[in-house]
Formats: structure tokens, sequence, C-alpha cells
């Protein structure tokens, strides 16, 4: 089965199919689709297709007006201003639903949503085709998505701390302290830190030592080096790094010592960005 994906995908590649029009054409042929383990329950035919696709081409479908295509906002608006009357779409899209065209309504309603997010008619049509979307999916996690944008559409992300997920205590302690500083170069926002240089030796008591450069708001590090210049050594055991990761002054205070520049773990961590667990995935 997976055979046949791969080389039925690469098949239609190299005819000059994109993506989206490969995974609308592959069908697994009826030897292959009477086996009940290749059902598909979990992943799609039409989403291993992509995932071939994007292995060997990547993202770009060959079309060059994808190559910087307008943030969904800004088109959105746009198609809103061409298509006119926001409520005659409406009119002809309630008329598509009841056609049973809820792909083609759930994209064009998701369109006004994108354009006006208060606008409430079009926020309840699309949450209805995707819901149809999710009742007619054979996939769990495609009815899932399907099923929790139309929650999202009707009712706000639910952001109740219950629903969220927390990384294992052991993970973290287990970290090693080029996970630690690969992290802290995902957290820091390189806009903010443009102008920010430092070069700092952290001594771990129960490590091997590193430098940490940050340059043009990019973290880099070398392990078993210090720097005769650096700006500042913090001495700190492994773990110390995440009172640096955490932006928590108290622990720092309690593990880390600071020769140099007093101010060294401020700059630091000053433009670490926090990260809201829940999101929007069908609306700006």
């Amino acid at each position: 089965m997976y055979k046949f994906i791969a080389d039925q995908t690469l098949m239609y590649l190299n005819q000059g199919l994109t993506s989206n029009e490969i995974a609308h054409l592959i069908q697994l042929p009826p030897a292959l689709e009477q086996s009940w383990y290749t059902r598909q329950y979990y992943g799609t035919v039409a989403h291993n297709a992509k995932a071939v696709y994007q292995k060997y081409m990547g993202w770009y479908d060959a079309n060059p007006v994808h190559l910087n295509a307008l943030p969904p906002e800004e088109s959105a608006k746009k198609f809103v201003e061409y298509l006119g009357d926001a409520n005659a779409v409406l009119a002809k899209a309630e008329a598509d639903f009841e056609d049973g065209q809820y792909q083609w309504v759930a994209e064009v309603t998701n369109l006004l949503v994108f354009a006006d997010p208060a606008n409430e008619p079009a926020r309840l049509l699309c949450a209805d085709a995707l819901e149809q979307l999710g009742y007619a999916a054979e996939s769990g996690p495609w009815r899932n998505a399907h099923l929790t944008a139309a929650l999202e559409l009707r009712g706000g992300v639910d952001a109740d701390p219950k629903f969220r997920a927390t990384g294992s205590a052991d993970i973290q302690r287990a970290m090693t302290p080029d996970m630690m500083l690969d992290y802290l170069g995902i957290l820091l926002d390189a806009n903010a830190a443009a102008d920010l240089d430092l070069v700092v030796n952290l001594a771990f008591t129960d490590e091997d030592p590193y430098v940490l450069t940050v340059r043009a708001g990019v973290v880099l590090y070398e392990r078993d080096v210090q720097a005769d210049d650096a700006d500042a050594t913090l001495t700190l055991p492994r773990l110390g790094m995440f009172a640096i990761l955490n932006r928590d002054e108290d622990a720092q205070a309690k593990s880390i010592q600071v020769e140099g520049d007093p101010d060294v773990l401020k700059k630091l961590t000053e433009h670490l960005v926090t990260y809201d667990f829940f999101f929007n995935i069908v609306e700006p």
C-alpha cells in the first residue's frame, strides 16, 4: 500500500500535477482497499500522498503566484471586496450546503470569517459545513479537526486548562545542555533582540562547560569551550538553565552565580517569548 502511494504520487508528480491535485486523484485499487488494515481510520491516502510530494518537492507547487501569497486575512478581505455583497455570497453558500457541497461551503464561508471574524452567519454556516465533513470523515484525526473547528466557530477557543497536555517533568530533567540551548534559541524573539550581542561562559557544575553567543538575535553555542573576552560567566547546575528558560528570577538568584555583567540574565531573558497553548485554527 505504501509503495503504491509513493510510486503513484511520483508518477503524477512527474506529469506536472501538484500536491493538492494528486491528493484528489490517487485512490487505492480494490485489491488493496478491501484489506481491513488499509482502512483510513487514522492516516489517509490523500494525506500520505501530500507527504510524499513534500518529501521530494517541498511546499512549492511551481506556480509562482504561490511563491509569496498574501496572509489569509489580507487575501480574504480582497476576495470579499471582489465578491461584493457578503450576504449574497452567504445565500449562495446556503444553497450549496443544502446541495451537500460541504467542502466548498466551508472554504467560501471561511473566507468571509477571515475577512470579518464578527460575521456570525458566516461563522455558523462554516461550522455547519465543517460538522458535516467531520461526520463523514473515516479518519479519526480528520473528524476531530473538523469538529474542533466547528466548535471554535460557534463558541470560541476553549482554553480550559484541564484540556492542556503538560510536559513530563522527568523528560525535562533529562534534557541535555544542547537541548536547553536549542530551546533558548527557539524562545528568543530575534527581531526584538536584533541589537543584542552577548558572549556568556556557562560553567556548569555537573556538565562540560559551554560558551553561549547571541548575535543579531541568533543563539549559538559551543561545548567544552570558554571565551576569554566573555561579557559574563554563569556558574550553575545543568537544571539551573530552567531558571533562565522560565524567566524565574527567584530561581536564578538561588542557582546561578554571575561574574561580569550584572545585567546579563536580564539581557538574556527580556526578549524570550511565552507560548499560548490554545490558539485559533479556523479564524484569524
